[in-house]
């Protein structure tokens, strides 16, 4: 049984797998004449549910049945739940049919599959990292670890053409999405001594609500409002099969776009027909200002790490064949900028980190599998064994960085006044997999229980004071950093335990998200599951409960 990568994307999914001869290749969708899957799921009765782009060719007519864009709901708090025929669905449902529809990819082409990496953004934190790879299990799944797109994309660049020591800026724009990477590429040794390839990501950047879907709305909105003008028509009167027929002919006229300086649109607006001639500078001036803000993101992403001179930029993402794009690249960095299967690079890249976290039959990794495994903060299964050639697995180790800061809520006894203060154990930018203990104590001699807070956020102080409410409770987001509260542990103490009992507190960060670990040195108990995370957590208001810094 072959182990898959899969490219979970917001508007087209990809999945792939290495040949006999260990290169990456893409799985057919032969039902949709493509090598990718449409992100979009139609409910059209309550024994029917299609997914791709037979799904998307409902979006007008059928739009209260459809979904897509999920991706940008994933692990977010207070999403929508989408019910139909008297079901509910969350954003992890829709996207475990989504993750279903590539593995009957597979099964219907001969193939069986289990065990699969699956992309995430470089920004996504814990939540949605979380809520990814429950999507995964609840389609059948085995996921091994997740993979940052734009790692992935530098892993599946690297195994065909690398050159030593050279320093990459993958510029990634989906149909959803937008990341931005820098990679330094070098030989190393493995612990075997085995030269090997090392992909060490520095520094990343992006947005998850910028993508190709921005451009195909200004493009949909200038369409729209021309067959107004000529019809006389407001756009609440349009048709519901005329929106569609737009929304249809927009990802066409993008592609023609592309190729052509302009394009040639013909839209039936109620019995009389529109023709409409849209121009690539007509085009790239309606979006001039959603390039710009990709640019903004490369621009602070290059602030992170000044000394790095970038040797060539990567571009990957269907929605880079746009010319504005590699244009405004290629001003940036003129002479560097390179593009390989940006629609498949995602998906061939996680295909060969997959590969990389099989154990081989007879207890042996694909050269160091499990060493390159535990460097790129990949949370692998239990050893297995496989088949995979070892053409390209042997050839890479993988250093990704930690996607926010993440640390423990605390009671700061030494201020004047003690206040609770959020401690960043682990920041932003940090190799994973990350691990940090640091010891704590109760805050009263005989309590009963600790509650330890577990939050994450995007700053890179030692120490944050959280949102709190009036009883001095913090809340679950706090816009001024993102300080967002994942979720708590419940730590039960014996009878009678000493205020200057020691609790040690361990967070270790991977790829597939954060573990938090409490132990009671006295007893050598250990806790380490989240027992409550959202509402429940403000049920209980007592700050007593809380660890303190300070044994004093």
């Amino acid at each position: 049984m072959s182990t898959y990568g899969i490219d979970l994307g917001t508007t087209y999914s990809c999945i792939a797998r290495l040949d006999s001869n260990g290169n990456p290749e893409v799985i057919r969708n032969n039902e949709d004449d493509s090598n990718t899957v449409a992100s979009v799921v139609f409910f059209e009765n309550e024994n029917n549910v299609v997914v791709g782009q037979a799904a998307k060719e409902n979006i007008e007519t059928d739009g209260d049945r459809v979904v897509q864009f999920v991706k940008r709901e994933i692990g977010k708090p207070d999403t929508r739940v989408y019910e139909f025929d008297g079901k509910t669905y969350t954003p992890v449902e829709i996207s475990a049919l989504i993750l279903t529809r590539l593995k009957n990819l597979v099964e219907s082409q001969g193939g069986e599959i289990s065990d699969v990496v699956i992309t995430v953004p470089a920004y996504f934190g814990l939540e949605e990292r979380s809520a990814t790879k429950q999507a995964g299990e609840l389609a059948g799944l085995n996921v091994l670890s997740l993979i940052n797109e734009p790692t992935a994309a530098a892993l599946s660049y690297c195994a065909r053409q690398f050159q030593e020591d050279r320093t990459i800026l993958v510029y990634d724009l989906g149909g959803g999405t937008f990341d931005v990477t820098v990679v330094k590429m070098s030989m190393s040794q493995n612990d075997s001594g085995k030269d090997v390839q090392k992909i060490n990501v520095l520094a990343t950047g992006g947005d998850d609500r910028l993508g190709g879907k921005d451009w195909d709305d200004r493009l949909f909105d200038h369409i729209l409002h021309v067959c107004c003008e000529e019809s006389g028509l407001t756009s609440e009167e349009v048709e519901a099969e005329t929106r569609q027929d737009i929304r249809s002919k927009v990802e066409e006229a993008k592609r023609k776009l592309s190729k052509k300086q302009s394009a040639k649109v013909r839209i039936d607006v109620n019995g009389s027909r529109t023709e409409i001639v849209i121009t690539r500078k007509e085009f790239e001036q309606m979006t001039a200002d959603k390039v710009a803000q990709t640019m903004n993101f490369v621009e602070s992403t290059l602030a992170k790490v000044p000394d790095a001179e970038i040797d060539t930029v990567l571009l990957v993402g269907g929605s880079t064949y746009m010319p504005m794009i590699k244009n405004a690249v290629e001003e940036k960095f003129p002479g560097k900028v390179q593009q390989h299967d940006p629609d498949q690079a995602v998906a061939k890249g996680a295909a060969i980190y997959a590969s990389m976290l099989v154990v081989e039959e007879g207890g042996a990794t694909s050269s160091g599998a499990k060493t390159s495994a535990e460097k790129s903060g990949g949370e692998t299964s239990e050893a297995k064994t496989s088949s995979q050639p070892e053409q390209l697995t042997a050839k890479f180790t993988v250093e990704d960085q930690t996607p926010r800061s993440f640390g423990p809520g605390v009671m700061d006894m030494k201020a004047s006044k003690p206040k609770y203060v959020l401690e960043n154990f682990i920041k932003i930018g940090e190799k994973m997999p990350a691990i940090f203990t640091k010891t704590y104590y109760p805050m009263e001699d005989n309590q009963e229980r600790v509650r330890l807070r577990a939050f994450e956020n995007m700053s890179t102080e030692d120490t944050l004071i959280p949102c709190v409410d009036e009883d001095g409770n913090p809340q679950a987001t706090d816009p001024a950093h993102n300080v967002k509260l994942l979720g708590e542990l419940i730590v039960n103490l014996p009878p009678e335990t000493p205020r200057d009992t020691p609790i040690n507190v361990t967070f270790k960060v991977d790829a597939s998200g954060v573990h938090v670990e409490a132990v009671n040195t006295k007893t050598n108990e250990v806790f380490e599951t989240f027992l409550r995370t959202g509402s429940d957590i403000d049920a209980e208001k007592s700050a007593v409960h809380q660890l303190r810094i300070s044994a004093d």
